[in-house]
Parts: C-alpha cells; structure tokens; sequence
C-alpha cells in the first residue's frame, strides 16, 4: 500500500503574533518540521505534501531543509478556512494521479495537522498497516469515542469531499462515514490536542526546545 500525507499548515495563528509552524519543537526542529519528520519516516507513506499560506514566505525560507524532500503546495486563500487547505491539497493529489505523475499509485491519503508535534511515527504506522486494498472505507483516529486527527481517505472519496460547500468543513464527510468507517484508537491527548495558545505551546513542548520568547500582550 502507498500512502500520500497531506499536511496542513496554512493557517495564520493570529495569537502567536508569528508563524506557529516555526516555534522550537525538541532539540533542532520546529513544530512543522516534527510533524514533516514523523511523516517521512513512517513505512508506507511515499509522499509527503504540506499547504502552506499565511507566512509562506517565512515558513519556507526558514524550513528548506526539511521542505526539500516534500511536495509544497501554496492556498492563498489561507483566509477561508481548513477547508480550503483540505481542498487544494486534494485537487494538488488528484491532480497527480490522474496524471500519472509520481512512482507509485496512490492507495490513500493521510491528512495531518501541521500543529499537532504529539502524533507519532507509531501511529501514522497503524494506519498504513490497518488500511486494505477490500475495504473501500476511510480510516478515522479515534479518542474516547469521538473522531479525532488523523484520518485516512481512499482516492475514491476524493470527489465526495470535493462537493461539500465547505461551510462546516469535511465534517459532514466524516460523520457520514463514521459509522462505518475503521477505527483506530488513538493515544490520550493526541486525537484532538494542537498548539493553540502560548501557555499550552509552554506546558508541552519538549525539555530540549530553544528558547523563544512571545511578543507582549496586546500586541
């Protein structure tokens, strides 16, 4: 099986005052960079694509190193919402299969958030090991019941997320899919936590991370 990541983080992180993506992450690397690391290194996964918008410029200057191996895709329509990103990056893959672009078929397609360090290479390996070429379902993380990140969608349901009108996101797609959709039960906090505020980046972010100080209040 070949799996194609897809990675967002396009988003502007307006309470950070800069670029989230960019914020020390462990020893060397940045929250976006660990996510990126995590993906390559799973077996099965055989591309990786981030979206980037906001901060395009800052986030692909400063991340060279590790944006080289992946396919970078740019929504400047960033503004609109995940949705958006969620889009593009299907188009962008799509795209390419119909194509014959690429050295290998496309058997799914993870979607990952660009802000979630905590997800593991163990993990995104389940899903590559759990998917099967005689189910046609997605594969949905699960936390304490309830659908969390990551999930896995088959090309086939490219179109279906394509038609949504986007005004609640690909939520409608997954809960219409849930019930019948493989499960895969999620480490505790992993599921639904991202890095949304800067007393929450501080509480987790690994021992080894560089120093970084946040801008003042009411910046």
């Amino acid at each position: 099986m070949n799996i194609a990541a897809l990675i967002l983080a396009a988003g502007e992180a307006r309470r950070f005052g800069r670029p989230k993506q960019l914020l020390p992450w462990g020893r060397e690397q940045t929250i976006l960079s660990s996510v990126i690391g995590k993906a390559r290194a799973a077996p099965g996964i055989t591309s990786v694509n981030v979206v980037l918008g906001a901060w395009f410029s800052e986030i692909s200057g400063s991340l060279q190193t590790a944006l080289r191996p992946v396919n970078v895709i740019r929504n400047r329509d960033w503004q609109v919402g995940m949705f958006s990103s969620i889009k593009i990056g299907l188009i962008e893959i799509n795209n390419r299969i119909k194509n014959g672009t690429g050295n290998k078929k496309i058997d799914g397609i993870i979607v990952l958030l660009g802000d979630m360090p905590f997800i593991t290479t163990a993990t995104l390996n389940r899903f590559v090991k759990t998917i099967s070429p005689a189910d046609p379902h997605p594969l949905i993380a699960v936390e304490a019941g309830r659908p969390a990140h990551p999930y896995l969608i088959r090309p086939a349901h490219i179109g279906k997320i394509l038609s949504l009108s986007g005004e609640s996101g690909i939520r409608p797609f997954i809960e219409k899919e849930f019930p019948k959709a493989r499960k895969i039960e999620v480490e505790k906090s992993i599921g639904r936590r991202d890095i949304d505020t800067w007393e929450g980046y501080f509480k987790h972010r690994p021992p080894d991370s560089a120093a970084v100080i946040p801008p003042p209040p009411n910046y």
